[in-house]
């Protein structure tokens, strides 16, 4: 089947859109208050708003309404049926209140099912455009370090922080509809009897609170077993993701033994939590259904005194049960909800406020000279170190630095952190002040543990940039990190699997160094890129690799004595605290 329907438009009725608008509903200002982006989050959508909050009022006045007519059915046709009313006497109030149920039912069904839809369409549409506000915070070139937003905290703030946050339009859609529910059911309450409609009144907040005062207890319990539950979980999880190096240990039965106690374990506060669980529900619908009763007793009092008829005991009985429902809502649940959205409000505007850093034009600054130097001025390195020097373009220098330092110039190169004290300058400028695509084509930081993508070793090692280099250039390199394809069950159309886990890890790490050969950048950083061969590998990788980098510059930490052989310059780290490059 064909379709006429525009590009990024062909979604269901109340479904989110593929391709939201270009033009953004939500604009939002990082010195607000958590309250006023709040209000910010609810107009950008406050069409679905109004129409869920109209749906949801329907819902909630046709869900006391119901109840009415059950109970004038009850006094319209039942009982003057029992009484010996003939088929014509009751056959229009039997129709009518008959249709009106049907009606009723209709009309219930409808603000049940498309009132909550729209509200979460406001949301998705919310979060959708909040969190292209935050995207494009995270992906500032070169604002955000590691050390004030390690990685799991960006990820929470653009995910869960956002969706949290843009829940606070539910507090706009469903209180009203049930606060106006309330009002419509305590007005019929009161004109079947005045006493029922002000007792009810009355009483129903401090069953509320009883409510969640017996169940405080078990609240707390339930955060505590899940707590237990997620540290079991998580404690197996690092014991299957480290089974290789439990086998290379020979260690699997003292692994198996530990994964059946944390199984054993997470098997109990499961078990254990969806008991205190099931406790809490049960306490709120026991004390729910006594409130019920103790109406129901009521309302059958007064009918036994004839002040009201059975139909309305029915009507007050059934009432009394949905009231229950919105008044939690309204106490609890959107209570809560707004706690919620205003604290990840908070952390979101925390995020779209912080510092950002001062660029500058891809120029050198007066001054300084252009050629593509990497230069260390008193730079703070962890273990108290200052490291001061220049490495030329061209040279191979090889730096032997303790691993917390080593570490620690790495995070500074790679743009996670930034110095304590001191600068760092490639062609004149520190790395944080080139655009984040020049820096990337003329520097590649190569870290110590390889990251490898799924696919395979030729697909990872042409895998340098948007583009792909030639096969022919990845074959180079990997033989330039003395990766043969004999070495390969399928030469190097071997699948690395995921994580390279098919791969040894030596082979692994031959394989991150033939991608960064590959690239061929102006500067290139090499982190111990052969602690997992042996000897005489290492020493041709040294060579080859100092061949194939002639006339580029290239920074090798490492003690590996095969690199410091062919380097141009060692650099060796002493007692003192202040190294020369």
């Amino acid at each position: 089947m064909t379709t006429d329907a525009p590009a990024g438009r062909r979604w269901g009725r109340f479904e989110a859109p593929a391709v939201p608008d270009d033009e953004p509903r939500l604009r939002v200002d990082p010195a607000w208050s958590p309250a006023r982006l709040t209000r910010a989050i609810i107009a950008s959508a406050w069409r679905y708003v109004l129409a869920g909050a109209c749906l949801r009022t329907l819902y909630n006045v046709t869900s006391v309404l119901l109840p009415v007519t059950v109970g004038k059915l009850i006094d319209d046709v039942v009982a003057p049926a029992t009484r010996g009313a003939s088929a014509q006497e009751i056959a229009w109030p039997l129709a009518g209140w008959t249709g009106a149920l049907i009606g009723l039912y209709a009309l219930m069904n409808l603000g049940f099912r498309f009132g909550g839809r729209l509200g979460w369409y406001g949301v998705q549409r919310a979060q959708f455009e909040l969190s292209q506000h935050t995207l494009r915070r995270v992906l500032d070139e070169r604002d955000l370090g590691a050390a004030a937003h390690p990685p799991g905290r960006l990820l929470s703030l653009t995910t869960s922080d956002t969706f949290q946050a843009c829940q606070s339009i539910y507090v706009t859609v469903y209180p009203p509809g049930e606060l106006i529910g309330l009002l419509a059911a305590a007005g019929v309450l009161f004109w079947v009897h005045p006493a029922l409609g002000i007792g009810v009144v009355l009483v129903l907040p401090v069953v509320l609170g009883l409510m969640h005062l017996a169940a405080y207890p078990l609240r707390r319990r339930s955060k505590d077993e899940r707590a237990g539950l997620a540290d079991a979980a998580a404690e197996a999880a690092d014991l299957v993701a480290g089974f290789r190096v439990v086998q290379g240990l020979h260690a699997q039965r003292t692994a198996t033994d530990r994964y059946r106690k944390v199984s054993r374990d997470a098997l109990r506060a499961s078990l254990a939590a969806r008991s205190v669980e099931a406790a809490f529900d049960g306490a709120s619908a026991a004390i729910g259904n006594l409130f019920a009763a103790g109406v129901t007793v009521a309302a059958a009092l007064l009918a036994f005194g004839g002040q009201i008829t059975v139909g309305q005991v029915v009507m007050v009985s059934s009432i009394a049960i949905t009231l229950i429902a919105p008044l939690d809502a309204l106490i609890s649940v959107q209570g809560s909800i707004w706690a919620m959205s205003q604290a990840s409000a908070e952390r979101v505007l925390d995020l779209l406020a912080s510092p950002r850093r001062t660029t500058v034009p891809e120029t050198a600054a007066p001054g300084r000279a252009e050629a593509p130097a990497l230069e260390f001025r008193h730079l703070a390195l962890p273990d108290g170190m200052t490291l001061d020097g220049r490495v030329d373009p061209g040279e191979f220098v090889v730096l032997d630095l303790p691993h917390a330092a080593r570490r620690g110039l790495g995070d500074l190169l790679t743009l996670r952190a930034t110095p304590a004290a001191g600068e760092i300058t490639f062609a004149g400028l520190p790395p944080a002040e080139h655009s984040s695509v020049r820096w990337r084509e003329r520097a590649l930081i190569a870290p110590h543990t390889p990251a490898l993508l799924p696919g395979t070793v030729l697909d990872n090692v042409r895998a340098t940039g948007d583009e792909p280099v030639p096969a022919d250039a990845a074959r180079a390199a990997l033989e330039v990190a003395a990766l043969a394809a004999t070495e390969l069950p399928d030469g190097y159309d071997t699948a690395v699997g995921y994580g390279g886990w098919q791969l040894s890890g030596g082979q692994r790490q031959r394989v991150a160094l033939a991608r960064a050969v590959a690239a061929d950048p102006e500067l290139l950083v090499l982190d111990e890129p052969t602690t997992s061969v042996d000897a005489v590998t290492e020493h041709a990788i040294a060579t080859a690799v100092r061949a194939r980098r002639a006339g580029r510059t290239t920074l090798v930490l490492t003690s590996a004595p095969a690199f410091r052989a062919v380097a141009d310059r060692v650099v060796t780290v002493g007692r003192e605290t202040r190294i020369d490059v």
